[in-house]
């Protein structure tokens, strides 16, 4: 008789109902037949595994030796067999890819197409950061790209639903025409901006605000004369109406629109990756993929 895994299995159920009859129901085994099968193991063992009597079923000294063991073996088996389900998951689940306005998309979509090359992908694009992780939070969207600015206070915190890791980050410049009178100025500081007119956008993430609140350190109030958002002709109202807006520095830039470094806009945006539960095991090599590409990446803007 050859010791096999559903051999520990059956001792295991026996000690833990303390009865053989209980022990053959649980198991879908006639009693006679789950007795005849103790008697085996206890010849290949060379002892009695389990002494019977008014109390119920119970293992003796060798019964208990065997049972630390088999308890060992069997908890490892079902781990790896968790394991594998987890990577037949990982391999065939469709992995739903979200982001709101961020400008790394090429970074993570090549990164991810290198990562899990046989993985369905499904993209999701709202139109905020709150909806974003609201989706997140709800077990809608995988993997997701948040961009985090500086002046917004500590890093966001993982909680039992989201966790983050912070992976490249970029300075914030200024957009304006590139026939602005400003353009040609050597150097730019938040004092020459005072006076001229912005754009914002405004939203649930209340880009508006930050807008203010950064121009308040710098003893001014923005005049914001145009609210558009992230994705609409923000270049075309830059180049037709000469107002401003901060942009990060990878953002492309739009024909008739320059980026300028402001020399005392001490602020810059850390770019984050969030995600949730069984891509927790894809977050090693994304983040090595997504760093590697965002250095391939040649800067867009002189920071001079």
């Amino acid at each position: 008789m050859e010791l096999q895994l559903r051999h520990l299995r059956q001792l295991c159920v026996i000690a833990d109902t303390g009865s053989l009859n209980k022990a053959a129901t649980i198991l879908g085994l006639p009693q006679p037949a789950l007795s005849r099968q103790i008697r085996r193991l206890e010849d290949l063992f060379g002892g009695t595994l389990f002494e019977r009597d008014q109390y119920g079923t119970r293992p003796t000294s060798l019964g208990s030796a065997v049972l630390d063991h088999a308890e060992t073996i069997l908890h490892s088996f079902d781990d790896f067999g968790e394991q594998l389900r987890d990577y037949r998951t990982l391999r065939h689940r469709t992995l739903r890819i979200g982001w709101a306005h961020s400008v790394l998309i090429e970074p993570l979509l090549s990164s991810l197409r290198r990562l899990a090359a046989d993985e369905r992908m499904q993209i999701v694009a709202p139109n905020s950061t709150r909806e974003l992780m609201d989706l997140v939070r709800a077990g809608e969207v995988d993997i997701a790209l948040r961009d985090h600015a500086s002046t917004n206070g500590p890093l966001p915190s993982g909680d039992s639903t989201i966790n983050y890791i912070p992976w490249a980050e970029s300075p914030v410049l200024v957009a304006m025409a590139a026939d602005h009178r400003l353009a040609v100025v050597e150097r730019l500081t938040m004092a020459d901006l005072a006076g001229e007119d912005w754009i914002s956008c405004t939203g649930p993430d209340a880009c508006d605000e930050e807008l203010r609140r950064i121009c308040a350190s710098y003893g001014f109030a923005p005049r914001i004369t145009h609210d558009i958002g992230v994705s609409g002709p923000r270049g075309q109202v830059i180049r037709y109406q000469g107002c401003l807006a901060l942009a990060q520095a990878h953002r492309p830039v739009e024909p008739g629109v320059v980026h300028r470094f402001v020399a005392d806009l001490d602020m810059r945006v850390i770019h984050l990756v969030a995600y949730r539960g069984w891509t927790a095991s894809l977050m090693p090599k994304l983040v090595t993929l997504l760093s590697a590409a965002w250095s391939e990446q040649a800067p867009l803007v002189e920071l001079s």
